[in-house]
């Protein structure tokens, strides 16, 4: 079951390093460079770091043991299917809207 919260650890922080608003300011300053920007843009490459992350920290504090190097991967995969969801989602939202016009 630790490890469903563990992936959710990575989603949210994907989701939150690419979408929150706290993270406006200094996600502007950060992509300035071109590798980061290209970075903040991939659900798929910022859920793979996102992983790294979370990795290390449960790797340190021993919440997986054998696990631990799959956990980007896993992170990765997982993030960019939900974000890629959240997109159909908002782009059906924007049509009905559209269409009630």
């Amino acid at each position: 079951m630790i490890i469903v919260y563990i992936i959710l650890a990575c989603l949210g922080l994907t989701f939150i390093l690419k979408y929150g608003t706290i993270f406006d300011k200094p996600r502007a300053f950060v992509c300035k460079y071109k590798f980061l920007n290209d970075l903040f843009k991939c659900s798929l490459c910022l859920g793979f770091w996102s992983g790294v992350i979370v990795g290390v920290f449960c790797f340190y504090t021993e919440l997986l043991d054998d696990k631990v190097f799959l956990l980007p991967l896993v992170s990765s995969a997982c993030c960019w299917i939900l974000d890629n969801l959240n997109n159909v989602i908002q782009s059906i939202e924007i049509k009905l809207d559209n269409d009630n016009k």
